[in-house]
């Protein structure tokens, strides 16, 4: 009984030493976070020569606004989350959210974008 205890705590540390969830800290890459090989999580790239996390963000509404469904990115070490509530930034997945845009600056990123997809799909 004892080794099975003993076991069961020595299996249970090396779960604890599993790497958290970093974001990629390339400087001017915007991120996308995608399901990676075995589920977990992995960043592909939107865009190179990106200056800032704000325009960051809004690449990453486009994705949203295009696919209908929330949105993970990160920028230069950061994380950036797209919801239907919100664009809000954090240095890690628990840490605390601070929002990007003010709902006024959002809803004219997302007019923009929405012009920007009607003259896509009109083919000019």
């Amino acid at each position: 009984m004892r080794r099975l205890l003993l076991g069961l705590v020595a299996s249970a540390g090396l779960f604890g030493c599993e790497k958290p969830l970093t974001a990629p800290g390339h400087p001017g890459v915007c991120w996308r976070m995608v399901e990676g090989m075995n589920g977990k999580p992995d960043f592909k790239p939107v865009a190179p020569n990106v200056d800032t996390l704000e325009n960051c963000a809004v690449r990453l509404e486009g994705i949203r606004m295009a696919y209908g469904q929330p949105v993970t990115g990160a920028f230069q070490g950061r994380f950036i989350y797209v919801t239907d509530g919100e664009i809000s930034a954090a240095s890690g997945p628990k840490a605390q959210h601070y929002r990007v845009f003010t709902p006024a600056q959002r809803l004219e990123i997302q007019k923009g974008i929405e012009t920007l997809m009607a003259r896509e799909k009109a083919g000019g």
